[in-house]
C-alpha cells in the first residue's frame, strides 16, 4: 500500500455503507488495500443534521439513525447491506482510520428527508424543528435546514449547532468538520428564498431597511404577501439583501471557527453549488473572501463536472470551460487558501458513475482541474491542491489504480510557463460588477472566461492585478471600464508582452490620455477588444456598437426573467454578438504560441505547459462524442513525442512541426513534446 504523493493531497468522501461493523477494525485494513494508499482524509458522509442534534453521549450503547448509516438511507452497497452502526462503533471507526495517519473529519448536509420504500421518512429532530427549514418566497417550505434562522424560543439555531457539532466531534475524536451542502450557502437562490418572517426581520434589522408600510409585519402564513414583499425586496433593495446574507453566512462561521480552534481541530467547507466569486455572491450571498477570514482551513471546490456532463439527475450541460474558468476565478480571490477538488467518480444514492459509464469524461476532468495555475510574484503555483473522491464506496482494486494513476499523472511536474494568456484579476473589480450586473446584466469577468476557454482560448492561468508587473506573457483584461484607476494604469503601463483589453467605452474612459491615444473610434456605450503589442502600439480593435445603451425592450424582458432558482439555471445575460466574440478569440490565438489545430478545430483544445526549454506538455481534449483527430502544427520542429496517458498505445511520430494522433470523444489525450532548438 502507496503513501499519498506530498505534491497534492487525496482525500476520500464516503458513507459507512463503505465500511464493516462485523470486522474487528470495522473494514479499514481491507478498505485501504482495496484504495491501495493511504488518504490524508476521508470523510464521513452522516447525511442528515440529526447525527449532531439527536445525539445521545457516549455513556452507553445506542444506535445510530438509519440514515446516518448510509447516504439518503439507501438499503445495500455494492459489497453488502446498509449495516447498523452504534455510536462506539463509529467511534472505534474513526480510531481505527486514524491509526493508519488518516484524519477523519464528520461531514452531513442540511437535508433530513429520505424514503424507505415507497414511504418518505424524515430525521427526527429536524422533523420537530420547522420554524428552521427554508422557507421559498411563495410562502412554501423547503425540506433543508437553514442554519442562519432562530429556533421557536427566539435563540439562535447556530449557536446550538455550535455546541452540539463540537461535542459530537470530541465525542467520536474526529479531526474536524467538513461543512458541506447547505451549511455554507442557501440551497435556493436569493432570488426566491429565504423570504420568512425570521430572515426579513433579521434583514430590516441589520440593515436598517427603510420597508413599505403597506407590507404586513407576518407573511409566514399569508403566501401572497410573502411573494409580494420578496419581490419587493429583490427588486428594490438587492444589494442590500446579498449583503445582508454575505454578513450572516460569516457570521456563522466566525462562530463555528472560533469554537473550532479552542477545541484544537480543523473545518473545510464546500464551494457554493459549483459557483464563482461572482454567482457565488450575487445567487446566494456568499463571499468566499469573507468565509476564508473566518479562519476556515480550506475549500472544497464544487468541480463535479464528470457528473453533470455524463447526464446525472438528467441534466443537459456541459460544465467544463465554465468549471476551470471558476477554479481560476476562487484562487485568485482567495489565493493563501487551500482548495481541493470535488472529483465527481461515482454517487449510487443519487444513481450515477462517471467511473463506469463515462470514464473519458472522469479522465478529462481530472487532467484540466490539476493544470489550472495561478502566477504569483513568487512564481507559477497549482490552483488546486488536490482532489476529493466523491463518493468513494464499492470501488475496486482496479477502479482506484485507474483513478490513482490519473491523478498522479495530472499533478506530475512542475511547468516553468503556461503557454497561452493569462486572466487579470481584480477583487475590488468584482465589487463593482456585482453592483453593474444587477441593473445591467453586462458579462461578468467569469462569463467573458467561459465564453473564451469554450472557443478555444488557451486560458489555463490567472494573476491579480497587483502582480501584473511580474507577468511574463500575454494578458487579458476584462471590464476595463470598471477597474478602479490605479488598477487600470498598471495594466495600460504592461510592457511585458501583449495585452488583450475588453470593456465598455464610457465617458471616463474616453477622457483617459492614452486611450484617447489609441485613436480606436470607439464611440461611447460600445463594447470593444483592443489588443496591444508589447511596445503598447495598437495591433487589432474589435467593436460592438451600443452594448451599454439603455433598452427598455430588454428592460421589460429583464423585469420578466425569473432569475435561475438553482445553479443548473443560467443567469440572464446581456447578448454579446458572436461575431465580436469570433473576433476577440481570433485575436488572442494570433497572439499566442499555442499549436494550430488543423483539423477538427471545432472540437480539439490544448493546454499547453513548458516543462523545461524545448520541453512541451500538451493536454488535448476533444469535445465530441465520437474519436477525432488532432492534427497540430507547433510551430517549431520536433524531435521527440511521448504519451504519457494510456491512450493512444502506439507511437506518435512527429513530421517537421506536425503531429496527427486521435482523441477519445469526451475525453483527453497528454504527450510530451521536445523540440528542437531555435
Amino acid at each position: 500500500m502507496e503513501a499519498a504523493s506530498s505534491s497534492y493531497e487525496k482525500w476520500i468522501w464516503i458513507e459507512l455503507i463503505g465500511f464493516d461493523n462485523r470486522e474487528s477494525d470495522f473494514g479499514v485494513t481491507a478498505y485501504l488495500e482495496t484504495v491501495g494508499f493511504i488518504p490524508q482524509s476521508i470523510f464521513l458522509l452522516l447525511y442528515t443534521p440529526d447525527f449532531i442534534h439527536a445525539h445521545k453521549g457516549m455513556e452507553s450503547e445506542w444506535r445510530l439513525p438509519m440514515e446516518s448509516c448510509s447516504y439518503g438511507a439507501r438499503p445495500y452497497g455494492k459489497l453488502h447491506d446498509r449495516q447498523d452502526w452504534t455510536n462506539l462503533q463509529l467511534r472505534g471507526l474513526v480510531k481505527e482510520l486514524q491509526k493508519h495517519g488518516i484524519d477523519v473529519y464528520c461531514s452531513f448536509f442540511d437535508i433530513y428527508q429520505f424514503h424507505v420504500g415507497d414511504s418518505l421518512q424524515a430525521g427526527a429532530w429536524c422533523a420537530a424543528h420547522p420554524e428552521l427549514y427554508e422557507m421559498r418566497k411563495t410562502g412554501e417550505a423547503f425540506p433543508a435546514i437553514n442554519p442562519l434562522k432562530r429556533l421557536k424560543d427566539g435563540s439562535w439555531y447556530e449557536d446550538l449547532f455550535v455546541q452540539d457539532l463540537i461535542r459530537v466531534i470530541q465525542d467520536y475524536g474526529f479531526n474536524g468538520y467538513h461543512g458541506a451542502d447547505g451549511y455554507t450557502s442557501p440551497r435556493l437562490s436569493l432570488a426566491v428564498t429565504d423570504y420568512s418572517d425570521d430572515m426579513v426581520g433579521q434583514f430590516i434589522a441589520a440593515a436598517a431597511v427603510p420597508f413599505d408600510t403597506e407590507f404586513a409585519a407576518r407573511c409566514d402564513d399569508n403566501p401572497p404577501e410573502m411573494e409580494r414583499r420578496a419581490d419587493w425586496i429583490w427588486h428594490h433593495k438587492r444589494l442590500e439583501w446579498i449583503q445582508f446574507h454575505v454578513e450572516r453566512w460569516g457570521r456563522l462561521w466566525d462562530k463555528i471557527m472560533l469554537a473550532i480552534r479552542k477545541a484544537g481541530k480543523k473545518a473545510y467547507i464546500n464551494t457554493a453549488w459549483t459557483r464563482d466569486p461572482f454567482e457565488a455572491l450575487y445567487r446566494f450571498g456568499v463571499d468566499y473572501r469573507r468565509l476564508a477570514a473566518s479562519g476556515v482551513d480550506g475549500f472544497v471546490v464544487e468541480t463535479v463536472g464528470a457528473s453533470l456532463s455524463a447526464g446525472a439527475g438528467e441534466t443537459e450541460y456541459e460544465p467544463d470551460a465554465e468549471f476551470m474558468a471558476m477554479l481560476l476565478t476562487i484562487k485568485a480571490y482567495v489565493p493563501d487558501t487551500k482548495l481541493i477538488c470535488l472529483n465527481a467518480i461515482q454517487d449510487t444514492n443519487e444513481q450515477w458513475d462517471a467511473l463506469s459509464h463515462a470514464p473519458t469524461v472522469l479522465e478529462r476532468d481530472i487532467y484540466a482541474l490539476s493544470n489550472l495555475y495561478i502566477q504569483k510574484a513568487a512564481g507559477l503555483s497549482r490552483c488546486s491542491g488536490g482532489f476529493m473522491a466523491c463518493l468513494g464506496d464499492g470501488i475496486i482494486r482496479d477502479g482506484w489504480n485507474w483513478i490513482a494513476k490519473r491523478w498522479d499523472g495530472g499533478f506530475d511536474g512542475a511547468p516553468e510557463r503556461v503557454v497561452g494568456i493569462t486572466m487579470v484579476w481584480s477583487d475590488r473589480l468584482l465589487d463593482r460588477s456585482l453592483a453593474d450586473y444587477a441593473v445591467s446584466r453586462q458579462w461578468p469577468v467569469h462569463k467573458y472566461m467561459t465564453e473564451f476557454i469554450s472557443r478555444g482560448v488557451p486560458l489555463h492561468s490567472i494573476i491579480n492585478v497587483k502582480d501584473v508587473p511580474q507577468a511574463n506573457g500575454p494578458i487579458l483584461v476584462t471590464l476595463l471600464h470598471l477597474l478602479p484607476d490605479d488598477e487600470l494604469q498598471r495594466v495600460l503601463d504592461y510592457r511585458h508582452a501583449s495585452s488583450v483589453l475588453i470593456g465598455v467605452m464610457t465617458e471616463r474612459m474616453a477622457r483617459i490620455p492614452v486611450i484617447a491615444e489609441w485613436q480606436i473610434g470607439c464611440k461611447i456605450n460600445e463594447l470593444f477588444c483592443v489588443i496591444r503589442n508589447r511596445d503598447g502600439s495598437v495591433l487589432s480593435v474589435f467593436t460592438m456598437k451600443g452594448y451599454a445603451e439603455p433598452d427598455h425592450q430588454e428592460e421589460q424582458r429583464m423585469a420578466k426573467f425569473k432569475e435561475g432558482m438553482s445553479w443548473l439555471e443560467s443567469l440572464h445575460f446581456k447578448p454579446v454578438d458572436e461575431a465580436f466574440l469570433s473576433s476577440c478569440v481570433e485575436g488572442i490565438m494570433a497572439h499566442t504560441d499555442v499549436p494550430i489545430v488543423l483539423r477538427n478545430k471545432a472540437f480539439i483544445r490544448t493546454a499547453v505547459f513548458e516543462m523545461a526549454p524545448q520541453r512541451w506538455r500538451i493536454l488535448i481534449s476533444n469535445l465530441h462524442l465520437n474519436y477525432k483527430s488532432a492534427h497540430l502544427d507547433v510551430g517549431c520542429p520536433i524531435e521527440q513525442v511521448t504519451v504519457l496517458t494510456d491512450f493512444p498505445g502506439i507511437p506518435v511520430t512527429p513530421r517537421g512541426s506536425e503531429i496527427n494522433l486521435y482523441v477519445p470523444g469526451r475525453g483527453v489525450v497528454m504527450i510530451e513534446l521536445t523540440l528542437q532548438a531555435k
